[in-house]
């Protein structure tokens, strides 16, 4: 008799504290005014691209945190839409396309004008993931839905102009 005794305690003690546990994990019944808001990630900033007479509206990835995030993870990317990298210093990056669910153009510019392209970039591929360099140094890349060079006759030399002028805004580049 004991033993049962013991054992229902125990047990009525292990469920007791599991349920506190969870209490502690639940969210409030309702909120106080000390309660510390959640905060909405800011929506990148955006500027607009002007290749011959075509115009897209850019998000620039401005940060470390947007631009190792890209355009990964999105079901799609609209017709005069993208997204611009902006570099402090001329560079030659590699991009990829991890977590990528449609293809895309890349076009690569330096000092105002396109130097390179990459068009049609699947999105579907088998590891290891393909990486995306410029032939030369560029100062932005400007990523936008797969075809819109070929819709667009953008070629190497156009002129690209930016209002406003995308900035990387962290302190360093790696």
């Amino acid at each position: 008799m004991r033993t049962r005794r013991r054992s229902l305690l125990r047990a009525a003690g292990v469920t007791a504290l599991a349920v506190a546990a969870l209490a502690c994990d639940a969210p409030p019944a309702e909120t106080t005014a000390l309660a510390t808001p959640r905060v909405a990630t800011p929506a990148a900033p955006e500027t607009t691209i002007t290749i011959g007479i075509h115009q897209i509206r850019a998000e620039i990835a401005d940060t470390w945190p947007r631009r190792e995030r890209g355009l990964s993870g999105r079901t799609e990317l609209a017709a005069g839409r993208g997204m611009i990298f902006p570099y402090t210093q001329p560079a030659r990056p590699a991009f990829w396309m991890p977590d990528m669910h449609f293809d895309i153009d890349i076009v690569w510019i330096r000092e105002g004008r396109i130097v390179d392209v990459h068009t049609e970039v699947p999105h579907r591929v088998r590891p290891p993931l393909p990486r995306y360099s410029p032939g030369q140094p560029i100062d932005w890349v400007l990523e936008v839905p797969a075809g819109t060079v070929a819709r667009a006759a953008w070629k190497i030399g156009d002129p690209v102009q930016a209002d406003p002028t995308p900035r990387f805004t962290d302190s360093e580049e790696g």
